[in-house]
């Protein structure tokens, strides 16, 4: 690890000296954010800003810490597809996306729901795989390490600040490709277009870190998966072990050569039985944890050791309480706290049945739990 870096995420989670953990949280339904505003939510935001999940007026507004520097390489597909609404329907319009899907979705001002109701996605056979991964060329010249990407990274480096990489896991990847329906059978039906899928995406990863420069350090991965419900992951631990685990084990191990320690996986619901495939490969935060689905921390840590971190993991609902709901619920997670290598926040974005004043109160407990 490097001894230097000053991020209070990276050195509560390299257990090094820190005066407190950082303060962070984790977005907001757009349809939170509109109700806040009602509520007196004291600022101006744009048009745009009420329909993000992560606006950061709002995180600055609320003084929440950010996370080292992060690294951008460029994995998208190029050239992308073209986006269209194919057919409006009420609130509602059926559109093509930019990353070929075909969905239904509630436009910015409905309250009713954020998901879409997805109908087609880019990639069912092994065909339309073939005509799809030639938007990802990794000869691709727009792929090629950025200079500006590579100054910004040194500055970061100077001032002590983390670098983070943050990527699309691969189960997340390729659902984004087929859908869940479609990529639950692949993994049966076609093989070895799910080895072909899991390759390319990590030699996208792993040929741009290997063309970053050799002074340039990586110190932590964030992948995002959301491969999980309540009960249980989407896949076995036979099936990752096979099809994604080798991904995992290439580009982590390319980011273990530029010094890195920490990866944390994004992955919502109960993603328990799959703990033990992503320790093996470094991957040793596990968030959101969430409550509602079953996640027990301290069973986690009982079970796999302190060398387990852990963010998240503060249930919802007592916010929707107020009041001594939420004192009970931050006393849940003090020893947890007190063991270190934890940082207490929502276990997911926030909703729209938690109010401002419920939610600026929670604030207010949690900082004094976390010595802020």
């Amino acid at each position: 690890m490097r001894m230097n870096i000053q991020d209070r995420f990276y050195r509560t989670f390299t257990r090094q000296r820190v005066d407190r953990v950082p303060d962070i949280e984790f977005g907001y339904w757009p349809q939170t954010i509109r109700r806040w505003l009602k509520e007196g939510l004291p600022l101006a935001l744009t048009a745009d800003e009420q329909n993000q999940m992560f606006p950061r007026t709002l995180d600055d507004f609320f003084g929440f810490e950010h996370e080292g520097h992060q690294l951008q390489l460029f994995l998208d597909m190029n050239p992308p597809f073209v986006e269209e609404i194919l057919e409006t329907r009420g609130d509602s319009v059926i559109m093509q996306t930019d990353d070929g899907i075909i969905a239904q979705r509630f436009l910015n001002h409905a309250d009713g729901s954020s998901i879409p109701h997805y109908i087609q996605f880019p990639v069912a056979t092994p065909q339309d795989w073939a005509n799809l991964k030639t938007r990802y060329r990794a000869d691709d010249p727009a792929r090629a390490v950025n200079s500006a990407v590579v100054a910004a990274v040194r500055q970061a480096m100077a001032a002590h600040q983390a670098v983070v990489f943050g990527v699309c896991g691969f189960y997340g990847q390729m659902r984004n490709w087929m859908g869940v329906e479609n990529l639950s059978l692949a993994f049966y039906d076609y093989p070895e277009m799910i080895h072909d899928m899991v390759a390319l995406w990590s030699d996208l990863m792993v040929r741009q870190i290997d063309a970053l420069p050799a002074d340039v350090a990586i110190d932590q991965v964030h992948w995002w998966e959301d491969m999980a419900c309540k009960n249980g992951p989407l896949v076995s631990p036979a099936v990752f072990r096979e099809f994604i685990q080798p991904g995992y084990h290439r580009v982590m191990a390319a980011a273990h050569r530029r010094g890195c320690v920490l990866g944390m996986v994004d992955c919502d619901g109960n993603p328990h039985d799959l703990v033990p495939n992503w320790l093996e490969e470094g991957v040793n935060i596990m968030f959101p944890l969430e409550v509602a689905a079953g996640v027990d921390p301290y069973v986690w840590r009982r079970e796999f050791g302190p060398q387990l971190l852990l963010r998240g993991g503060i249930g919802k609902a007592p916010l929707v309480q107020g009041g001594r709901a939420i004192d009970a619920e931050l006393e849940r997670v003090r020893p947890l706290l007190e063991q270190g290598g934890y940082i207490p926040h929502l276990d997911h974005l926030v909703p729209p049945d938690i109010s401002y004043r419920n939610y600026c109160e929670y604030l207010e407990k949690k900082r004094k739990l976390i010595g802020r």
